[in-house]
């Protein structure tokens, strides 16, 4: 979708970060172009931060019915060629059809009168950008769920499964994320982590993370640019490939100079389409690619066509890998 960038006649801050947080949590996936563009225009201007953040907080506060064919129409209007027209009322509007009914299919359930306690989660293939009761935000990765325990005194949230990144907003109180037996605190900043085969994952892009047992203990101090794996008792920080760890972010996995058992885990983390390997030997080829997930048969075609493997689509809709030699019968070839 080519850029659309706001341009207000009455220089109000309030109609640019109507339109941004339109279109960064309209469900449609976000060009890259877009997304530098809304980071510069909210960094250039702390008047511009304050605005996106009291927009967050407004839709918080909408009680709408995400299905009323009205409010889906006004979202397809903010998000469409006149949309440099937008209104703040009209861009919310627009937006709450359509972050809280599909944003990539994601699912805001209210567990509680108040969405401070609250069970935000994807589906399959669904990913999703949401404000935080605090002003913060969060973006959640395929089959991913996230349970929120906001307070007066106190912003926490448990990642039950799945991946989620945070982009954290300073605030009284730090924010505390539990994610299996670890705790995860930081003041303000951007981090990633995960909670895969029963233990945590955590990136750091930008902050100061805490990562700490539950039952007490010295603290892992983690800083921009650093990763921290939690396998075994080894606490140790290291250095993270911020870029690859979050460009799922953006609908890809980029991989570099990985065996494909491992892009195939990473995959199928992600996609709703399925990947299986026939055989070990395939398993071992390394992969170097930037790739989407919201695909099956691209990504298919680009091991077919760039590593000479088999890839054969089975009767169940997967798609299944191998080496030439060992392809099995009964399903069609790419």
């Amino acid at each position: 979708m080519p850029s659309v960038i706001p341009e207000p006649g009455n220089d109000d801050y309030a109609d640019l970060a109507a339109f941004w947080f339109a279109r960064m949590n309209s469900g449609d996936a976000v060009d890259p172009k877009d997304e530098a563009e809304f980071r510069r225009w909210l960094n250039e201007d702390a008047d511009n931060a304050m605005a996106y953040r009291d927009c967050q907080q407004t839709w918080r506060l909408l009680e709408l019915d995400a299905g009323e064919a009205e409010v889906l129409a006004l979202r397809a209007t903010a998000l469409g060629s006149d949309a440099h027209r937008l209104t703040r009322r009209r861009a919310l509007f627009g937006l709450t059809g359509g972050a809280i009914a599909a944003s990539c299919g994601g699912l805001w359930v209210m567990t509680a009168a108040s969405s401070a306690r609250a069970l935000i989660s994807t589906e399959a293939g669904q990913r999703l950008t949401a404000p935080l009761p605090d002003g913060s935000e969060v973006t959640l990765a395929p089959s991913s769920r996230l349970r929120l325990d906001y307070g007066a005194d106190r912003r926490a949230a448990v990642l039950e499964t799945g991946q989620a990144y945070f982009h954290i907003q300073p605030d009284a109180a730090p924010f505390v994320l539990r994610v299996g037996d670890r705790l995860m605190m930081i003041d303000q900043g951007r981090f990633q982590t995960s909670h895969a085969h029963g233990r945590p994952e955590v990136v750091v892009e930008q902050g100061r993370v805490r990562v700490a047992e539950r039952g007490g203990g010295a603290p892992l101090i983690l800083t921009a640019g650093q990763g921290w794996e939690g396998q075994g008792g080894e606490r140790r920080a290291a250095v993270a490939d911020v870029e690859v760890e979050t460009a799922w972010r953006m609908g890809r996995l980029v991989v570099r100079d990985r065996p494909l058992s491992e892009v195939v885990e990473r995959f199928n983390r992600y996609s709703a389409d399925r990947l299986t390997l026939a055989d070990a030997q395939a398993g071992q080829v390394r992969i170097s690619g930037s790739f989407r997930y919201d695909g099956g048969q691209e990504f298919a075609l680009a091991l077919a066509r760039g590593f000479d493997l088999s890839v054969r689509r089975t009767a169940d809709g997967s798609w299944r890998i191998g080496s030439p030699q060992k392809a099995s019968d009964g399903a069609a070839t790419l």
